[in-house]
């Protein structure tokens, strides 16, 4: 080989090798320093798997009788037809999966706040009112399947969901600027009511997504009334807003101290006897089922060289339970989950991994 050439595959790999080692270095801070290490550092772990099973008593006792936050805000249901199928139908088919940015919270003299509510999309806008307003008939929930593989099959995209929301919100502000004031006040009202009914699925995703829903648009009546000067229903507002900050961040606890406390399988008989509490908000059960079933995903144990069999029997034994339909159906996910073989326990380890931290994907 010509001398020439040998030095310059000799240099070229020194400087391929250096790169690597700064790419590297750049990935170490950024998980140290940034948003992505945050959500390493935060995923389950058997360290803190025995505390995180010790605090489940206590999110129990703040569910039992918690009034939610937005209820005297939601719309009343009236009239004929199906609400839940035209609002399904809007975040499955026809809501154009682009971001709209929360722009009630932008300065009042920024160019974003004041393009807020410009560009609607008044064809959903107005289905999506007509849809809070009418009742949702029974069997609309789940809407997602509970998967052996996926954890979920056919989950609402939460960009859909959050930025057509977002839209009804944009257009109360534009009605409210041409002095529509009623319709502004139900256009919020009707994203209240949306983001409650979605938290009545099975799918904790889902009701994440609607305590963030109602969270977001009871702020925003808050800031619409101070703006009409009205004082009473202002305060009322903002207490409630309050109340709806405190339930996503719980619900966000509650769900990742389940999903922690079963990472060790010697916990999953005690998640099994929570699962047949309907003391609990029934979307909470099933994730204590798909985490029995899944936990192992956070063992390096388990991921190695199998299910523990004290996890499976758990399963096993829940099957014989008098559960809810929707708790069968996630439980069966759970209990074919939990006899994969290694290239499958890698894949579904990973989507489930991935689905826990979804939520923080989306701002």
């Amino acid at each position: 080989m010509p001398s020439n050439t040998h030095k310059y595959i000799i240099f070229t790999s020194m400087g391929c090798g250096g790169a690597l080692v700064i790419a590297l270095i750049v990935a170490v801070l950024m998980t140290q320093h940034g948003g992505l290490g945050r959500l390493i550092r935060d995923e389950p772990s058997t360290l803190h798997s025995p505390a995180a099973l010790d605090s489940l008593a206590a999110v129990r006792a703040w569910y039992h009788g918690q009034p939610q936050a937005g209820t005297a805000y939601a719309l009343r249901p009236a009239g004929a037809g199906d609400g839940a199928r035209a609002a399904l139908s809007i975040w499955r088919d026809t809501a154009s999966v682009v971001w709209v940015p929360f722009g009630d919270t932008f300065p009042p003299d920024s160019r974003q706040f004041r393009a807020w509510g410009q560009d609607v999309d008044w064809q959903d806008v107005d289905s999506l009112l007509a849809a809070a307003r009418r009742p949702w008939r029974p069997g609309w929930s789940p809407l997602a399947t509970p998967d052996a593989e996926r954890v979920w099959r056919g989950l609402l995209s939460q960009v859909a969901v959050l930025s057509t929301a977002r839209q009804l919100m944009g257009g109360a502000r534009l009605q409210e600027r041409l002095g529509r004031r009623a319709r502004a006040d139900s256009m919020v009202r009707a994203v209240v009511t949306l983001g409650r009914r979605l938290q009545q699925d099975v799918a904790t995703p889902h009701v994440n997504l609607g305590l963030r829903l109602e969270r977001d648009a009871l702020h925003v009546l808050a800031g619409m009334y101070a703006r009409w000067d009205r004082a009473p229903a202002r305060d009322s507002a903002r207490a409630a807003a309050s109340r709806a900050d405190s339930a996503v961040a719980r619900w966000r606890d509650a769900v990742r101290l389940i999903q922690t406390a079963a990472v060790l399988p010697e916990h999953a008989a005690a998640l099994a006897a929570a699962v047949e509490d309907s003391d609990w908000p029934i979307a909470l059960r099933a994730e204590m089922v798909l985490a029995i079933g899944f936990g192992w995903a956070y063992n390096g144990a388990e991921m190695a060289t199998g299910i523990d069999a004290h996890r499976s029997a758990v399963l096993d034994e829940l099957a014989h339970q008098r559960l809810p339909p929707a708790l069968l159906a996630t439980l069966a996910a759970a209990r074919a989950a939990a006899t994969g073989d290694f290239k499958g326990r890698i894949e579904a380890g990973s989507r489930y991994r991935a689905l826990a931290q979804s939520e923080w994907w989306a701002f």
